[in-house]
């Protein structure tokens, strides 16, 4: 935790206010940062690197789906409609 100084008057809360915007401006642009790097495709100079990158997307993409279908087996009955019996 930071040691601040004692607020006495408005003043002191508007200077406060403007070093917390700027530390999280500062955190957000660290935070796209790593999150572009992380998200970016870096282009693979080797076939061999190729074929690897879609075969562990193609088993990405298939665990996701068999998730999914879990996910819904189990829980699809609370997204159905419920009939009314009057």
């Amino acid at each position: 935790m930071t040691q601040t100084t004692p607020i006495r008057n408005l003043t002191d809360i508007q200077l406060r206010k403007e070093q917390l915007r700027t530390t999280i401006d500062q955190s957000g642009e660290k935070v796209a940062t790593l999150w572009h790097d992380l998200t970016t495709v870096k282009p693979s100079a080797d076939k061999g690197e190729m074929v690897t990158g879609i075969i562990s997307k193609g088993i990405m993409a298939f665990d996701v789906a068999m998730v999914a279908t879990k996910l819904y087996r189990r829980y699809g009955s609370l997204f159905k409609k419920k009939k009314k019996r009057w």
